[in-house]
């Protein structure tokens, strides 16, 4: 299926026939326009794809995502469908592959090594651990970690995995009870957003302009790594290394 192009009005009518009158022949046009987004999250969670794990079964979570997301979808709300439906769709991936234990334990327990040499490395000097300095941690030679960080580039999947709930590294924020589950989800969201935005702010330069091409101005790992003048395998270390890097400082705030 391809993504169907349709004017602001005639969104507008499939989602009033569809809200309104349950009109599911608009319901099923809304699918088609938005199955976009479920491509989108598939193609920029997973940074590369394990061997195990085939991209139609994660479209199909996704779309199940999509799906729950039309079913709720408020639009007085004032909240536009695309943020709302991309919470929903990047949950659904994330809670399957979650309940289905996709990462091998050697991989868990490489990348929680990695992460840990990071954190402990940078509370004692204050600043960026450099790969030298994690391996010496580790001990291991600096081939052997980019060896490492290849092995376990699709493990950290992304900033995604890295905001997830269950994530090893966050907890959870306390939220008075009294307030709505938008509004917590919202000041939560917003508490680690920026929380996150800091941490990336203290990246190396080279990571931190790996991040912004990658999840601001969305290229490839393959243009990226044009821009950066390093290879496709390379980037995708850089990646792996950058976001445990970035778990590793937000385990200090929360």
């Amino acid at each position: 299926m391809h993504r169907e192009k349709a004017s602001s009005a005639q969104l507008g009518a499939w989602w009033d026939a569809w809200q309104l009158q349950g009109d599911r022949s608009a319901r099923e046009q809304l699918l088609l326009h938005y199955l976009y987004l479920v491509k989108y999250a598939v193609g920029r969670m997973l940074v590369t794809l394990p061997p195990h794990l085939d991209g139609d079964d994660l479209i199909g979570y996704g779309l199940m995502g999509l799906i729950q997301s039309l079913e709720k979808y408020d639009r007085d709300r004032k909240v536009k469908f695309e943020t709302f439906a991309m919470t929903r769709i990047r949950g659904a991936i994330l809670d399957e592959l979650r309940a289905q234990d996709w990462m091998p334990r050697s991989l868990r327990r490489k990348a929680r090594e990695i992460e840990q040499a990071i954190h402990g490395i940078e509370q004692h000097k204050g600043s960026p651990a450099t790969e030298a300095e994690i391996a010496a941690a580790l001990a291991i030679s600096p081939q052997e970690l980019q060896n490492v960080l290849s092995d376990t580039a699709y493990l950290v999947v992304s900033l995604d995995y890295l905001l997830s709930a269950d994530s090893s590294t966050l907890g959870t924020l306390d939220i008075p009870d009294d307030l709505s589950h938008t509004a917590a989800e919202r000041l939560q969201g917003e508490a680690v957003q920026q929380a996150l935005q800091a941490a990336i702010q203290g990246l190396p330069e080279r990571e931190q302009r790996l991040v912004s091409l990658y999840y601001y101005e969305g290229l490839t790992m393959k243009e990226i790594g044009r821009v950066l003048q390093v290879t496709e395998a390379r980037v995708c270390q850089l990646h792996a290394q950058s976001v445990l890097r970035l778990r590793a400082r937000m385990q200090s705030l929360f």
